[in-house]
């Protein structure tokens, strides 16, 4: 189910080339980039911005790819339906669609049985929308898991997730079980599907004083995505606090984003680049200025 142009081959009025290479670099709207006053830790995550418009900003701006979280998914299904907005996001020139954001996929009891209705409802909008990819996390629970159960449980998620047309991208997250590289390749490798991959995010990466040069030991088909954003030196509250309400434009703060952009670039890798950015300020701005600024400062930090 991927859009006329494919997931990494966007059209290149809509992509520049590479400073490493000729590869095209596609660029994402993350689902939070452009929802404008909508926050994770809201009760509601429905974004207030219209769809078509949030979409036409994005295209407008020059981004290829478009995030669209799960409590928006619900709200399409239910209003405009999934048809109609796939015809929104093709007009606008959006190539394809990250799906977020699916936690617990692999624990028991009642968070499993949450994760399962979310997991149900992003697969079922991939059999109607171009979706590259679902990004998924691990768990917030304390108890650890064995990476062998969880990988039986990623090639699963894949497997379902390659019916429709679509990766899953395994994102290590400084707050989450699944929180270094090694993690997260293990459980890919053990996983042996080819649906499953990582999304690789310089804000988890940093946070958790990753080092980028194992970034370059990963195999370039491994990596499905990846974003892009900057930070304070310092953390703001609780990591999840930090991440959501004071995230940075790329240059704008003191993450190493060229070394990190150089690291991914080792591998081989030319798929899309995401640009998510979280915070209070991001959110206050009009949405035409947060999305346009969002583009311009990911498409600078690629560019250097």
């Amino acid at each position: 189910m991927i859009g006329p142009a494919g997931p990494d081959q966007a059209s290149t009025s809509q992509a520049t080339t590479s400073q490493a290479g000729t590869a095209p670099e596609v660029l994402i709207a993350s689902c939070w980039t452009t929802a404008g006053a909508a926050s994770p830790l809201d009760e509601d995550q429905r974004s207030p911005v219209p769809f078509a418009t949030r979409v036409a900003i994005a295209g407008e701006a020059g981004f290829a790819g478009f995030g669209i979280t799960h409590a928006d998914i619900v709200a399409l299904r239910d209003t405009i339906g999934l048809s109609d907005a796939r015809d929104i996001l093709m007009s606008s020139g959006i190539a394809f669609v990250e799906l977020e954001m699916l936690m617990d996929w692999f624990t028991t009891g009642p968070p499993r049985e949450s994760s399962d209705r979310v997991r149900r409802d992003l697969l079922e909008a991939a059999e109607v929308l171009p979706v590259r990819h679902v990004k998924v996390g691990s768990t917030y629970e304390s108890m650890s898991w064995p990476a062998t159960d969880i990988a039986k449980e990623l090639r699963v998620l894949s497997s379902q997730a390659a019916d429709v047309g679509a990766r899953i991208a395994l994102e290590p997250q400084a707050m989450a079980s699944i929180r270094s590289l090694q993690q997260a390749v293990e459980v890919t490798e053990r996983a042996d599907h080819s649906g499953a991959g990582l999304l690789l995010d310089i804000w988890h990466i940093e946070r958790a004083h990753l080092s980028f040069a194992d970034i370059r030991g990963i195999p370039a088909e491994v990596i499905v995505s990846t974003e892009l954003n900057d930070a304070r030196a310092e953390v703001k509250g609780t990591l999840l606090e930090d991440t959501v309400n004071d995230r940075l434009l790329c240059g704008q703060g003191s993450f190493e984003v060229a070394a990190f952009v150089d690291a991914v670039r080792a591998t081989g890798y030319q798929g899309p680049w995401g640009a998510e950015i979280l915070s209070h300020d991001h959110r206050a701005r009009p949405v035409e200025e947060a999305i346009n600024a969002a583009y311009l400062t990911t498409r600078q930090a690629l560019s250097r």
